[in-house]
């Protein structure tokens, strides 16, 4: 069932938006090999001064959690800035250096039907050293499968957060850093790809 706003709910306070941020258990999802596999070794060929990341985090029913993700908020309260730092996110992503604090991710609300679009400039378009030799058919067709793999393409279900910003020392601070992060309101899954390069 899908996450919807219950308008009867009162908004929650900073103090319970932080509360929930430590409490909250996430759990970490293992994924296949096709098509992330297949889509991390692309980018990561195309990025080679810098990398790409991507991993999934099952959330459970939280009544403050909710109540901004049924809303597509996650921004509101610097709550998705506080959750990426959560220690379950911070040890599935650890090559990004995460921070154990606060981050200021920069992260804001993006169109999801973008989403295969934004994947597929990454595979076409590359990094700093990278000459697209193709007419990009097939990187979009590879971004297609990814978005398929997260959420189903069911755009109107999820929210997405994006950010090109170097919010971990991770990030090279130029042109090619980006950070997508998505949550599936059907599923209750968290994904986070994170990409970065420098010339």
């Amino acid at each position: 069932m899908i996450l919807k706003p219950d308008w009867a709910q009162p908004r929650p306070t900073f103090a319970e938006v932080r509360a929930m941020t430590q409490r909250i258990d996430l759990a970490p999802v293992a994924l296949p090999e096709k098509p992330f596999g297949d889509f991390l070794s692309c980018v990561r060929e195309s990025h080679r001064n810098g990398g790409a990341h991507i991993a999934a985090f099952d959330v459970p029913t939280d009544t403050v959690f909710d109540w901004f993700a049924s809303r597509n908020r996650l921004s509101d309260e610097e709550l998705i800035d506080t959750l990426v730092t959560h220690p379950v996110i911070r040890t599935g992503l650890g090559e990004v250096r995460i921070p154990e604090i606060k981050a200021s991710t920069g992260l804001s609300l993006a169109d999801p039907f973008l989403l295969d679009g934004r994947f597929a400039h990454c595979l076409y378009a590359g990094g700093a050293y990278w000459t697209a030799e193709s007419d990009g058919k097939n990187s979009k067709s590879l971004a297609l499968d990814v978005c398929d793999a997260m959420f189903g393409m069911r755009y109107g279900e999820v929210a997405l957060f994006e950010s090109v910003e170097a919010w971990t020392p991770w990030f090279h601070g130029v042109a090619w850093d980006l950070t997508e992060v998505v949550f599936d309101r059907r599923l209750r899954r968290l994904w986070l790809f994170v990409v970065t390069d420098t010339d």
